[in-house]
Order: C-alpha cells, then sequence, then structure tokens
C-alpha cells in the first residue's frame, strides 16, 4: 500500500504528521534546555538583590524588615497563583526563577545605566523621570528577559509555547520588581507608621501592576511569533506601547492629585488588572481545551495509547499519577512528568501548526519530530511504572456508556501499512 503524500497526510504510526525532509541532528529540545544565560541572570540578579536589600536593612532597619516580610508576602501569593495557572506544562523552574531575579536585579542593572542617558535627553524633572522615562526604560527593561532567554535561542522559544507560558513569565519578572522596588519605598520612610501607610498603598493598591504591564508586552510577543508577516513585528510593539501607556498613566496621574491618583486605579488599572486575569484564566482553559483536542490524533498515531490518554486528560488524573509514581522513586516522578510534559507540549506544537497552516515553520517541525521520539523512548517504561492503575483515577465518574476520550478518538490499530490516504490537497495537521 502506498504511502500518503501531501501538506495534510497522515502519517504512518510513529513518524511526523507533517513534512520536514531531513530529521534534525541537534540534540532533543526538551532534553537541552537553555541554561547559560538564565543562570547568569540569577546570579547576577541575587546579587543585585541581596546587595540593596542589605543596604536598606543597615540604613532603616526597621522599616526595611518590615517592607521586606509584607512584600515578600504579595510576592508569595503572586507565585502560588501564577503557579496554579501553569499546570498543564509547568514551565521548567530554573527559567522562572530567573525570571524572578531578572525583574528584581538584572533589570535595575539597566536602569542605572539608561536614567542618565534620558535624563541628559530629556532633563531630571520629577514629572520627566516618573511619566515618561520609567515607563520606557523599566518597561524595556523587564522585556528584554522575554527577547533575551524566552526568543533569541532555539530551546527558549520551545518553552514559550502558549498564552499562559506568556502571562506567567511576565508575572514573575513584574513580581521580582515590584517586591525589590516595595522595599525600597517602604524603607525610605522615615517612621514606622509611615512605612505601614506606604505598604498598605503600595501593596493594597499595586501589589501586581508591574506583573500586568510587562504582560501586555507579553502578550504582544507572544502573539508575533505565532503570526506571519509585519504581523510578527507589529503585535510586540504594540503591546510594549500599552505596558508603556499604562505605566505612564498610573506614574503620572500622581501629579494631578489624589483623586485623579485614584481614578486612574478605579478607571483604568483596575479594569486591565481584571483583563489579564480573565484572559489568562481563560487561556488555562483553553490549554486543555488544545490537549484534549489534539489526544485523538496522537492515539491514532500510536505516540500514546488511550490509557495514557485517560491520565493525561485531566489534571486530577495526572496528579494522582505523579503521586503514585512518586511510591517508586523521585526518579520515577520526574520521568513520568517528563512524558507528561512532552505529550502536553506535542498537543500545543501540533496545535500551532494547525493553526498557523502551511508552509510549515521548520522549527516547529523538529520540535514535533523531536517530541514524538522522546515520548516513543519512554511510552514503554511509563507504562509500566504507572500499574496498576491507583483507584479514583478520574475526576469525575463518567457519563454512563462513555469514556473520559472524545468520540473522535479510534481506539483500533491503523491498518497494516499505515493509515489511508487523504485528500492531499487538505492542510489540516492530522
Amino acid at each position: 500500500m502506498s504511502q500518503p503524500s501531501g501538506p495534510g497526510a497522515i502519517a504512518p504510526m510513529g513518524q511526523s504528521p507533517v513534512p520536514h525532509g531531513r530529521l534534525p541532528q541537534w540534540p532533543v529540545l526538551r532534553k537541552k534546555q537553555v541554561f547559560v544565560v538564565p543562570i547568569i541572570a540569577i546570579a547576577v540578579g541575587a546579587l543585585v538583590m541581596g546587595l540593596l536589600i542589605a543596604l536598606q536593612v543597615i540604613t532603616a532597619p526597621t522599616q526595611a524588615l518590615f517592607g521586606l516580610f509584607i512584600s515578600a508576602l504579595a510576592a508569595i501569593v503572586g507565585i502560588l497563583l501564577l503557579t496554579w495557572l501553569d499546570r498543564w506544562e509547568p514551565e521548567p523552574p530554573h527559567l522562572l526563577i530567573s525570571a524572578f531575579f531578572w525583574g528584581g536585579g538584572v533589570s535595575l542593572l539597566f536602569l542605572v545605566f539608561a536614567y542618565p542617558v534620558a535624563q541628559a535627553v530629556g532633563g531630571d524633572g520629577a514629572f520627566f523621570t516618573a511619566a515618561i522615562a520609567a515607563p520606557l526604560l523599566e518597561e524595556s527593561a523587564k522585556g528584554l528577559f522575554l527577547v533575551i532567554v524566552m526568543l533569541t535561542t532555539r530551546r527558549g522559544r520551545a518553552e514559550f509555547n502558549s498564552l499562559t507560558d506568556a502571562v506567567v513569565y511576565a508575572g514573575f519578572i513584574g513580581i521580582g520588581f515590584t517586591f525589590i522596588e516595595d522595599i525600597g519605598y517602604i524603607a525610605g520612610q522615615t517612621t514606622v507608621g509611615e512605612a505601614i501607610g506606604v505598604a498598605a498603598l503600595r501593596i493594597g493598591l499595586g501589589a501586581w501592576l508591574h506583573s500586568i504591564f510587562t504582560a501586555m508586552t507579553a502578550i504582544g510577543l507572544w502573539l508575533g511569533v505565532t503570526s506571519r508577516g509585519p504581523l510578527r513585528f507589529l503585535y510586540p510593539f504594540f503591546g510594549w506601547c500599552v505596558a508603556v501607556l499604562l505605566h505612564a498613566i498610573h506614574n503620572g496621574s500622581s501629579f494631578f492629585g489624589i483623586g485623579a491618583f485614584f481614578a486612574a486605579i478605579l478607571l483604568v488599572m483596575l479594569p486591565a488588572t481584571i483583563a489579564i486575569i480573565v484572559l489568562a484564566v481563560r487561556s488555562h482553559r483553553r490549554e486543555g481545551e488544545i490537549f484534549r483536542g489534539q489526544l485523538p490524533a496522537m492515539v491514532y498515531n500510536g505516540w500514546v495509547t488511550p490509557q495514557e490518554a485517560n491520565w493525561l486528560t485531566n489534571l486530577r488524573s495526572r496528579r494522582l499519577a505523579l503521586s503514585h509514581a512518586k511510591t517508586q522513586g523521585k526518579h520515577e516522578r520526574a520521568r513520568v512528568a517528563a512524558f507528561r510534559d512532552h505529550v502536553t507540549e506535542l498537543a500545543y506544537v501540533r496545535n500551532r501548526l494547525d493553526r498557523m497552516g502551511p508552509p510549515f515553520a521548520q522549527e516547529l517541525v523538529h520540535q514535533h519530530d523531536d517530541l514524538v521520539r522522546l515520548i516513543e523512548a519512554d511510552k514503554q517504561w511509563v507504562a509500566e511504572h504507572l500499574q496498576p492503575v491507583p483507584q479514583g483515577w478520574h475526576e469525575v465518574p463518567p457519563t454512563p456508556g462513555q469514556d473520559y476520550l472524545p468520540e473522535s478518538f479510534d481506539l483500533q490499530p491503523p491498518p497494516p501499512g499505515g493509515p489511508p490516504p487523504i485528500d492531499p490537497d487538505a492542510t489540516r495537521i492530522r
């Protein structure tokens, strides 16, 4: 039987469903992470933040320690919320840590050199510095992490694969920046009462505003990497412009009185925060829908068994699977978690190929092939270490006569010689 051909042909079991020519020879993307720049960012950022905090503690111990406590509390809450959001395909911890230290430390080094230049050009007036220079420079410094770490390397781009990822990385950058900034403002007060007042104002009204600003840049970058033509560059620019504008409105409103400041909070900052929260939650839910939508093709091609699809299909059963693997050892749990992440990322890569259509981006095609090889290498090992299936495997009891798998699942193996050919003019990734 002849093999199917054409841009939309279904591949035989175990092969890539997209045309690609020669397979890549470089290491698997998920196996070889981007480490050098993130580790440097962590080291430099930790050093800068440590020095700044130590200086504040020496100068005003009581206010600085209070600021450290309240800022750390706000940061922990923000990190927990972002971790909850990032559950379908959790980001590598070292990248999230580096994002935090970039925001709180590395970005400040950029500002040390950039502010004198800006003040030499536009003057050192308070309004110019707060409402113009600060938004332009700070949003650029924070956004550089996304460009330098996530988008300038192939392995970094492999991790930046959903709108949720964009929001999560932006959140960690903003939390790091806010953490060190709030400590500075609180420690800079002359009395404990003033420090408490500043803490209530900054934590109560703007605990995560820097994350919201940076999220605008991150969303623009995500729209750019998933687009073609001029939009690849226009989306990131527009996202950065929105971040700068929101930041400028927030800082500039304080120069027009307390009424203007609170009006900016209620009419601009609050709606922007709500919009990002709604977008992030919808993106989180959409991740699950995308994954479940791609499962039938992955089962059909033999990369995932129906049993694996059942425990991968919802977050609770994934958690139970990891708990079950953990009883056998940390190595077993880590390998099952890696298998879960590889399957999930493969679904997202396939979805991007589906949406963008031909001509298929060769980098995504190569990433697809690498993930398929990783999954196939671990399939048997994972199946052996997830037996027997624990009780309460599914999130809710299935409807009588139905399974968790969508009706489009074809649980029969493909016929000998591979799946039947389809219309060669079709463009959807199967």
